[in-house]
């Protein structure tokens, strides 16, 4: 990934004579690989609700994916979302699995209110350009990084205020603003659909203390998590004020094997600048960023917990989210409200 000054019309964030104080690594994809799709499908129920076969058919579906990732969480409204985040490096093969007859078959079915839950599909179509990643070790990969091809680093474009954006090529040319809204493209009773707004902002942000042992196990548990959850709490609650439209913070499970030592929080905020403010300057951010850089230093690359995330800044046209009997508050839904 070329960060040069060279023709850049917007200039680096990155101070003169940066030093990172922790190392962090990127991800590099195959030169074939333009974009990554990414569907975002789950049902949202009641704690106590039956979804077993809700589950297995979605994971019966996915098998041909590259990437399926399950997770659960508590929403704002009380209920649970327990979903799978299906990544594609050809979006064509994404879009076919989606106009499919198996998968028509499938919402069809899940979208009768007889099952006591609603279903919800979020589907984004990430050009490269428009993405970075980043994380804390250079031999684990999370989320759509399992796809990648190579990695990089230990980078320098990143611990400071802005090395999100500067990581971000198209960054270089654009301020990725928008004065737009989201927009009820189709609605039929309780089934809405949302489209996405230009630069739409998404953050998937992981913790894996799968490999934790002793001191460092006990940080994780007892000082870092529950300021991050902490955090996830406030935006998932409290969002409207920074202009986050919707946060999960969920637990990963593998079906019929239970969860997951992995956390990840996933948020649509309005912008890159409304996520950037969030984490520069609101209490529940710097919490969470403080108290890491109080105990990671220390330990250095041998710093067993790993961390990471994807950010993307979508353009406009096919990105959507489906909702069928779920509650405003879910979602893209919930960014309607804040309209």
């Amino acid at each position: 990934m070329d960060l040069t000054t060279n023709e850049r019309k917007l200039a680096l964030k990155m101070p003169p004579n940066w030093v990172p104080p922790v190392p962090a690594w990127g991800s590099v994809f195959s030169e074939d690989v333009q974009q990554v799709s990414m569907c975002i499908i789950g049902c949202q129920h009641k704690d106590d609700a039956d979804i077993s076969d809700f589950i297995e058919a979605l994971n019966n579906l996915s098998t041909k994916a590259d990437v399926c990732d399950f997770a659960t969480c508590e929403d704002k409204d009380g209920l649970y979302q327990t979903l799978a985040t299906i990544y594609w490096a050809d979006g064509k093969a994404c879009a076919d699995w989606l106009d499919s007859d198996a998968f028509a078959l499938f919402w069809e079915l899940y979208s009768d209110e007889k099952w006591g839950f609603g279903i919800f599909r979020e589907v984004f179509n990430i050009p490269l350009e428009r993405l970075e990643t980043l994380f804390s070790g250079p031999i684990h990969n999370h989320g759509m990084s399992q796809i990648r091809k190579d990695i990089e680093g230990p980078i320098e474009h990143h611990g400071y205020w802005g090395g999100m954006r500067d990581r971000i090529p198209l960054s270089a040319d654009d301020a990725f603003d928008t004065h737009q809204c989201l927009d009820v493209i189709e609605q039929n009773g309780n089934r809405i659909v949302v489209g996405a707004h230009e630069n739409l902002c998404i953050i998937r942000s992981g913790q894996d203390w799968t490999l934790t042992k002793g001191e460092q196990r006990e940080e994780y548990l007892n000082q870092i998590e529950p300021v991050l959850k902490a955090g996830m709490n406030f935006l998932r609650d409290e969002g409207e004020e920074v202009n986050c439209y919707s946060c999960r913070y969920m637990t990963q499970f593998s079906p019929y094997k239970g969860k997951k030592e992995c956390t990840f929080g996933l948020a649509f905020f309005r912008t890159m600048a409304d996520l950037e403010a969030w984490a520069e300057s609101h209490p529940t951010h710097l919490a969470i960023f403080n108290t890491f850089l109080e105990i990671a230093p220390k330990y250095g690359p041998e710093l067993q917990l790993q961390l990471w995330h994807e950010v993307s800044v979508l353009p406009a046209g096919n990105q959507f989210g489906e909702y069928i009997n779920c509650t405003k508050g879910t979602g893209l839904l919930a960014g309607l409200l804040s309209a």
